[in-house]
């Protein structure tokens, strides 16, 4: 039998021992179901949280579970459930530090479970510079350097920052470094919605599996995109990163964006980042936006990015851009196709191409990218399919292999460069 305890009635006990701690009789592992109340109940939660109870629960009730205060998940080894129909509130005029977020998950094999519940902060406020400083890190959940967490289910709406982001551990006191660099997790059947700067990002991850999920709307400050997978520094990592049956759609920007020109020096990790099966419609900008080094760099990341079985529809500016600037083509990321479409994209300006290969003036190559045997663009405008920029042309472009069919009646060459180094691409009329 599963044995319930209202945190109220915890408090009473533990409040007349006078202990301050929770203090459990028979069931040590039963379930704790935290007691509503009026304004703000961010304490409510964090006290049965803290009371390291295996179970939370936070039950539908008919008003909302107001928030004032940052709820920290702290406990290992602790499941938080939140009922159907569960909408858990920022509380208006609360959450005024730039960094303040809904939820922490900071302890290891914590799961946040939340099938038809939703986190709902007050994104039009925030942006009010008459009610709260500006920032771009007021996130719904938080997860710092946790392994094997879980979040499920939930719906994330209208953050002044990211509906989820994932990272290193806190730094100590005098530490250049966090003892914990990355997380680890899953997140799983979530839907971001109208948060400010992304749906998701990633600074840091490490076995980290993305499924079923819906990153949508997001719009306010830059990147702007439903995902951004971007590290700061040289000890973060990017491995294993794995994304299955995804959809990014209509996000002000890029439905996916992978930012890695800050990634670089000697304590780099090789990345591996997959996306199989997605979905990408209707991005202001880019459907996929990838960064592979910062221009000139020659200390840039290796490793693999791939996509497989991913259709992209109706991004303004390209379909799939890639910025490529390698000196040592030995040091340089890969990135693969397998069974791409891309459709209607590209058609907000006159100089925008369903997928573009983009060179700075500094030198270096577009280098290590294999379009597979099944990538086809749809297209009717007057162009080429493929556009390589001003750069590319005259840098030139490094083991870039691959079939590219192009079904467009009104398609014009598309023109590489006269500078190849390792090149069988073939682009099929």
């Amino acid at each position: 039998m599963n044995f319930k305890y209202l945190v109220s009635s915890i408090l009473v006990s533990s409040i007349a021992l006078g202990t301050g701690f929770f203090i459990f009789t028979e069931a040590s592992t039963a379930d704790v179901v935290v007691e509503w109340q009026e304004g703000d109940n961010s304490s409510n939660i964090q006290k049965a949280i803290d009371s390291g109870d295996d179970t939370v629960i936070i039950p539908k009730m008919n008003e909302p579970w107001v928030v004032g205060k940052r709820i920290r998940a702290r406990q290992p080894n602790q499941k938080i459930v939140f009922e159907p129909g569960v909408l858990v509130l920022a509380q208006k005029g609360a959450f005024q530090k730039i960094n303040d977020s809904i939820m922490l998950i900071e302890a290891d094999n914590v799961t946040l479970s939340g099938y038809k519940a939703t986190f709902q902060m007050q994104k039009a406020d925030y942006l009010n510079p008459e009610l709260y400083e500006p920032s771009e890190f007021r996130h719904n959940i938080v997860v710092r350097g946790a392994k094997n967490f879980v979040v499920e289910g939930l719906t994330l709406k209208d953050a002044g920052g990211d509906g989820l982001f994932v990272s290193h551990g806190p730094k100590a006191q005098g530490e250049s470094i966090p003892q914990q660099r990355f997380s680890s997790g899953v997140i799983r059947d979530v839907v971001a919605d109208n948060n400010h700067r992304l749906g998701l990002s990633i600074m840091s991850a490490q076995d980290l599996t993305v499924e079923n999920s819906i990153f949508k709307n997001t719009s306010g400050t830059k990147p702007a995109s439903g995902v951004d997978i971007e590290p700061d520094h040289e000890w973060q990592k990017l491995v294993n990163i794995k994304f299955k049956n995804n959809q990014f759609i209509d996000n002000d920007r890029n439905g996916i964006q992978i930012g890695l020109g800050k990634y670089r020096g000697e304590n780099i990790t090789d990345v591996s980042i997959s996306f199989d099966g997605c979905e990408v419609m209707r991005n202001k900008e880019s459907g996929i936006k990838i960064n592979t080094n910062k221009a000139g760099a020659v200390d840039g990341v290796r490793g693999k990015i791939s996509f497989k079985d991913c259709d992209i529809d109706t991004s303004g500016i390209s379909g799939i851009h890639i910025k490529s600037d390698r000196v040592n083509l030995d040091e340089a990321v890969k990135i693969d196709f397998e069974n791409i479409t891309v459709r209607n994209t590209g058609n907000e300006s006159p100089e925008s191409a369903p997928v573009v290969l983009f060179n700075t003036h500094a030198p270096g190559v577009v280098a290590n990218i294999d379009f597979g045997k099944n990538f086809v663009i749809y297209d009717d405008a007057k162009r080429p399919g493929l556009l390589t920029s001003n750069f590319s042309r005259k840098h030139g472009l490094a083991n870039i292999h691959g079939q590219v069919k192009i079904n467009n009646p009104n398609q014009q060459p598309s023109f590489l460069s006269d500078n190849l180094e390792n090149v069988t691409l073939e682009i099929i009329k």
